[in-house]
């Protein structure tokens, strides 16, 4: 049976033993975590011990009473801080040598040194005049002719050191006899525990060790639990459902269970993470009623919510984190995870439930914006959604309806650009409104909004799923026409330019979006994107320049899709054109037969009569493969295009034309009687150069350890270098006949001044 009781109370029942098994004090340590609990801890013991219409309970205290010591078994770090509090307040005010007798029934065992120096702080501290100590207590400590510098060695003492300067920094001007009075009143005690007595338990020493765990602390999210449970009970404004704190240790701990990665064997860090991410979605949705909207302060607790760093308990209560609402959203939140885990009977027709998971999994433990904007969708779109309040299985209507809102949402955060904590807020905001206003009919809410009633995301994706939702309602084949293609390898539920192709006026064709769907799904999947010979994009080019500008450079455009800035700015660029290469594309895609994409396109680079610097890519396909980041600077320092290795011409870059010749020159073979038959037998390397004082160049092995440089500047040039020197050299028959090709291949010659 356990006694309520205070510190000072339990002094006058037992003597409190710190035994030798116990770990360190610990809250007196200088890490972020510690640092943290410490300050929010003391802040907590002064707000009770000065206002006399507030007290805190500090939980249990366990132990077992031998010899009339009552031996700690659980609670160590909370006593020790109560007798270092004790202390410094009957210090500072003037009762120490009144309390010195009952004080010194607290013992350390755990270091001599440690029992040494709580020892020398009941009989000298009253010569320390603290509440004249303007800085630090600890250095004043350090100082005093009765502290021997060994004890600095000892980490329970450099803890409690620590403890003191925050309890001075704290307490310092608020020190009187009234302050000690009221901290070891019985009446209405600020502070309180609760003592088990452990006596009747016959605690073996295995069983000792075992509770302590060699002094573990509890959990972060156990820790939580009580903060919530207390920050809940002294909260008149928030009213739970009455099974909230059962289903927290029951039910809803099953599905943390029944997620839990492989060989772990706890939830206490995914649970807390839950309500971390739960808490960062309720910041999202009431940023805009808080003071702390700075954009700096904004991104910090965005980016420790999210990042899972430790997170104060006075910060959640400063930010509102858990209202009664976001409580009771949470609630039905994870009453409805634990019915899609549990109690779904799913049928092969909706594949949700994986979704669901995925979504609330990842949301938890990955990091960044996306995961955290995808669970936010799920959980705000419950929260709305009152049909999920009750363990009753959904209707078809309703899981349909849900896997509308999931595909709707997850199209429009796969497309939108995060780049700051600012971009996650709009984005939980819009979708909290979003939520609200499609709710149980996503389709035919949405088909009757404007771009301009959904905030923050891609104006170009708000569009085509407003667009979607209207020709599903008119004609519901095309449900399953989009659904086909939104899981697409490259598209990411951006399938806009498709229904471009199949329109005529303001209808939209069924068949010719499928057709034309098909042909592009292959066209854009992983394996013709990566293909060593680049046969997408000579194809393109037998139809135009579909090159998108980036900045000075043009691009090729490469299969980046790491996230939508990526896809934006490379073949999304080809997509999305409808004034120029969206028109190209098309005109490939029409070009194409279903099923023979590949072989259609193989037959349309062969057959190409292109003469302009295109025909140089078309007609090799190695020409690219240094082209790392597919771009090229056009029109630079003369008529050569430089394609470039990286993405300035800073670094390596080489010539079009000249890197056409070298590859072509590379594979021919040469009857002894030809003119370039001896200069091709010197054929070297391909010089890629770096900088614009450079010009890349086809080398040579020529005469006496000589090189013959070849390169296109202006027009076809040959220089001809022995080390650092220059030679003169008379034009030869080979050359002319090189240059002669050059032009000829390159269809150069009524283009350049030659």
């Amino acid at each position: 049976m356990s006694i309520k009781c205070t510190f000072w109370q339990l002094l006058d029942l037992h003597s409190i033993c710190i035994p030798i098994i116990q770990r360190d004090y610990a809250q007196g340590r200088i890490d972020s975590k510690s640092s943290q609990i410490r300050t929010e801890f003391i802040a907590t013991l002064f707000t009770m011990v000065s206002d006399i219409e507030k007290s805190q309970d500090l939980d249990f205290i366990y132990g077992s009473v031998k010899d009339a010591d009552l031996i700690l078994l659980d609670g160590q770090q909370r006593i020790t801080t109560l007798f270092l509090l004790h202390w410094y307040i009957a210090a500072g005010s003037g009762h120490l040598a009144e309390a010195s007798k009952k004080l010194s029934k607290f013992k350390y065992e755990n270091r001599v040194t440690s029992k040494e120096f709580t020892n020398s702080l009941l009989q000298f501290g009253s010569e320390l005049n603290i509440h004249k100590i303007n800085g630090s207590l600890s250095e004043t400590i350090c100082d005093a002719g009765w502290f021997f510098s060994v004890w600095g060695n000892d980490p329970t003492i450099r803890a409690m050191l620590v403890v003191l300067d925050e309890m001075h920094n704290v307490f310092r001007d608020s020190l009187s006899s009234c302050l000690w009075q009221r901290l070891i009143c019985t009446e209405n005690p600020p502070i309180t525990f609760h003592f088990l007595n452990m006596d009747n338990f016959a605690l073996t020493d295995e069983l000792y060790i075992k509770m302590n765990a060699r002094g573990q602390a509890l959990t972060d999210f156990e820790n939580f639990k009580a903060w919530l449970q207390g920050y809940v009970n002294h909260s008149d404004d928030i009213g739970l459902k009455g099974d909230f704190w059962l289903k927290l240790d029951k039910s809803w701990t099953d599905i943390f269970w029944k997620m839990r990665p492989e060989n772990v064997n706890e939830v206490d860090n995914v649970y807390q993470a839950f309500f971390k991410t739960i808490a960062l979605t309720e910041f999202g949705l009431t940023i805009e009623n808080k003071k702390k909207n700075s954009v700096k302060e904004l991104s910090n607790i965005v980016n420790d919510l999210r990042n899972n760093s430790y997170f104060s308990h006075a910060m959640y209560e400063e930010l509102a984190c858990f209202s009664g609402a976001s409580l009771n959203n949470t609630h039905r939140f994870l009453d409805f995870i634990h019915k899609v885990l549990f109690h779904f009977d799913w049928s092969n027709e909706f594949s949700a439930k994986e979704k669901i998971l995925e979504v609330f999994n990842n949301g938890i433990r990955e990091n960044g914006y996306l995961e955290k904007v995808r669970f936010a969708s799920l959980y705000t779109f419950i929260s709305e959604n009152k049909s999920f309040d009750n363990l009753a299985p959904l209707s078809q209507n309703e899981l349909d309806n849900l896997s509308h809102w999931l595909g709707v949402s997850e199209r429009l955060i796969n497309n939108s650009t995060f780049d700051s904590a600012t971009d996650y807020v709009n984005a939980v905001k819009s979708l909290c409104s979003l939520a609200k206003d499609l709710n149980s009919r996503v389709f035919s809410n949405l088909s009757n909004l404007k771009s301009k009633d959904i905030s923050f995301f891609n104006d170009r994706q708000k569009n085509e799923e407003i667009l979607k939702a209207q020709l599903i309602l008119d004609n519901h084949e095309w449900l399953a026409a989009f659904d086909t293609y939104h899981e697409h390898y490259y598209f990411y539920g951006q399938v806009g330019f498709l229904l471009d192709s199949c329109k005529n006026e303001n209808l939209y064709c069924l068949d010719k979006f499928k057709t034309n769907a098909q042909k592009s799904s292959v066209l854009f999947s992983n394996e013709t994107l990566n293909r060593k010979d680049f046969l997408l994009h000579r194809a393109l080019l037998t139809f135009g320049d579909y090159l998108v500008w980036q900045g000075r450079n043009k691009s090729f455009c490469r299969n980046s899709r790491s996230n939508a800035r990526d896809r934006n700015e490379n073949w999304r660029s080809i997509f999305n054109d409808k004034e120029n290469r969206q028109k190209i594309l098309f005109q490939l895609i029409n070009a194409l037969d279903v099923g023979n994409e590949l072989e259609g396109m193989t037959q349309l680079v062969k057959s190409s009569s292109i003469s302009d610097w295109r025909k140089c890519v078309i007609d090799e396909p190695d020409i690219l493969k240094e082209c790392k980041r597919m771009c090229a600077r056009f029109n630079y320092e003369g008529s050569e295009i430089y394609l470039l290795c990286s993405s300035r011409m800073s670094g390596y870059h080489y010539g079009l034309y000249s890197y056409y010749i070298f590859l072509k020159l590379s594979k021919m073979n040469l009857d002894t009687d030809h003119p370039m038959s001896s200069l091709l037998e010197g054929l070297e390397c391909y010089d890629f150069v770096t900088g614009s004082s450079e010009v890349p160049s086809i080398n040579f092995k020529y005469k006496d350890d000589s090189n013959l440089y070849f390169y296109l500047y202006e027009k076809f040039t040959y220089e001809l270098w022995q080390g650092d020197e220059e030679l003169e050299f008379d034009e030869s028959r080979s050359m002319k006949a090189l240059t002669k090709f050059a032009y000829q291949i390159t269809g150069l010659s009524g283009c350049l001044n030659n």
